[in-house]
């Protein structure tokens, strides 16, 4: 990914957006329904990407150790978006009702999903190591956070979250992966052979459950409080973050990844947690359907403009 080329980053960043426009067809055409974006999003989120992500970083022909400034730069910002979408609500006075799930949709990314599909697209194999660094890293932060501003005063149940963190697929895999990865442990190639198929099935069929899922959130999605989210998701803080991000040294494949992560939409997770909470919802799916669509032109610019640093 270092062309001149101003379309070239949307080679990258278009193949996935189609997938989840077939899906968004797929759907409206009633070839696949609720029951199969269930299904399949149970199957992803269970088994196949817990595999994707222990396969990639087990396989990386990188030094995990060496990314640690990755790690503390992805805390950091974290912490840092929830903080900066807070005091933007403030600011221009999001009412109450809507305050904690605007917070939510503006800060949580899609992490799992569209950043490492694109991390992978991007930069394959080595994408995908650094990109679950990330996660493993920042999936934590944002539950908690969530049920922060979700709560509403009433004290939010800590061991339940708690339980919920420890036991996610995703963070299980990751954590797993890493002795073996720090070890120069590698899997054996009919084991490494079964889990790269296994792999494959995860993004395609993951990109047509996120277009499914969007197929009704797209009608009337547009109002004042969905501009601000797009806005402060696809645009202002990754760009804060990425800056921010330069400045302590961070650079190359590390930025890119890091900027594609954060640049991400909302997270379909903000939807489940926003109606399981009590906040709005519908805010929430259409928050998602908005910057979903959206990210294929902000990440896009990201890429094309970070590999066009002298110094990246």
């Amino acid at each position: 990914m270092n062309s001149p080329s101003f379309f070239a980053p949307f080679a990258v960043t278009a193949p996935i957006f189609l997938i989840i426009l077939l899906g968004i067809l797929l759907h409206w055409r009633k070839i696949i329904n609720d029951d199969f974006v269930t299904t399949s999003s149970r199957l992803v989120f269970t088994v196949a990407l817990p595999i994707l992500m222990f396969r990639a970083i087990v396989m990386a022909e990188l030094d995990l150790a060496a990314h640690l400034d990755l790690v503390v730069c992805s805390l950091v910002a974290a912490v840092l978006a929830p903080l900066l979408v807070i005091l933007w609500a403030r600011c221009f006075h999001v009412a109450v009702p809507a305050f904690g799930a605007f917070v939510q949709a503006a800060f949580r990314s899609n992490l799992g999903i569209i950043g490492l599909a694109v991390c992978i697209a991007a930069y394959g194999d080595s994408g995908a190591a650094l990109g679950a660094l990330i996660l493993a890293a920042v999936t934590p932060v944002y539950n908690l956070i969530s049920v922060l501003v979700l709560s509403k005063g009433h004290a939010p149940d800590w061991q339940s979250q708690l339980r919920g963190i420890i036991t996610n697929p995703l963070i299980v895999a990751i954590l797993l992966a890493i002795p073996f990865q720090l070890a120069g442990i590698r899997m054996a190639p009919v084991f490494d052979d079964t889990a790269r198929l296994v792999a494959q099935l995860t993004l395609p069929l993951a990109l047509l459950g996120v277009g499914a899922s969007l197929n009704a959130s797209l009608r009337g999605s547009f109002n004042s409080l969905v501009l601000q989210i797009s806005l402060l998701k696809l645009i202002l803080l990754p760009a804060i973050i990425t800056a921010g991000a330069y400045l302590a040294g961070i650079r190359g494949e590390e930025l890119n990844v890091l900027a594609i992560m954060f640049a991400s939409p909302t997270a379909a997770a903000s939807f489940v947690m926003a109606r399981a909470m009590g906040g709005d919802a519908l805010l929430t799916a259409r928050a998602i359907a908005v910057t979903t669509l959206g990210a294929l032109v902000t990440i896009s610019v990201f890429l094309y403009v970070l590999d066009g640093l002298p110094l990246v």
